[in-house]
């Protein structure tokens, strides 16, 4: 028996549509929804992850679509960079990594519009070491296009318990200090306070002024 041949399932249709053939405001639309289409991976970690870390916790490298070419990687990397939240640790080794992705993201920093420092919780009952569980403070801040004059804040509910160890009792007095802290640190005049060495300093003085509190020396 015969069967029927249909030629449009055995060919490949000459008229395919080319993603840079399309309007830039349609492509603008695609970019976005790929960058933002997974929720978890817009929340980026600039630290190095721990095999068990992979599977809860997404590395900050640029993405693919950002490698296909020079016209997207133009067109994109100011949204990869506006839309992702950017997370610094401020403990020990990950604080070093978050100094080296800072210095290596330097031209790009001027685009970012959503940070969050990760600060290990501490207590007197473990003589001031670090526990198993942090404190994250969400940073935001709008800005227009091509300027990098828009000011970083922080919201009085800004602030979450990060890890799935049990969460401490009166936990919000800890978050309440270190947001102050940080709106501190950010209203302070320096020069390069918002550079990489900056952002940096931020995670480091934001750390002591932590423990000192802690151990009542604020």
């Amino acid at each position: 028996m015969d069967w029927p041949r249909f030629p449009s399932l055995s060919r490949a249709k000459s008229g395919r549509c080319h993603l840079l053939e399309l309007p830039p405001e349609l492509r603008d639309l695609i970019y976005e929804y790929t960058l933002q289409s997974d929720s978890r991976s817009n929340q980026l970690v600039t630290f190095q992850l721990d095999h068990y870390q992979r599977d809860t916790l997404t590395q900050a490298v640029q993405p693919p679509l950002l490698r296909l070419n020079r016209q997207i990687r133009q067109e994109t990397l100011p949204l990869f960079y506006s839309t992702q939240l950017f997370i610094l640790h401020s403990e020990r080794t990950k604080a070093d990594d978050a100094r080296r992705w800072l210095l290596c993201n330097a031209a790009h920093l001027r685009r970012l519009q959503h940070l969050e420092i990760w600060i290990r919780y501490t207590t007197p009952a473990n003589r001031f070491t670090s526990s198993n569980g942090a404190v994250g403070i969400a940073l935001h801040r709008h800005r227009n296009e091509g300027s990098s004059s828009g000011e970083w804040k922080v919201q009085d509910d800004g602030w979450r318990w990060i890890t799935v160890v049990r969460r401490p009792a009166n936990l919000e007095i800890d978050a309440a200090f270190l947001i102050r802290e940080v709106r501190r640190l950010l209203r302070e005049e320096w020069p390069g306070k918002l550079t990489a060495a900056g952002l940096y300093g931020i995670l480091v003085d934001l750390r002591e002024g932590y423990v000192k509190e802690k151990r009542g020396e604020g």
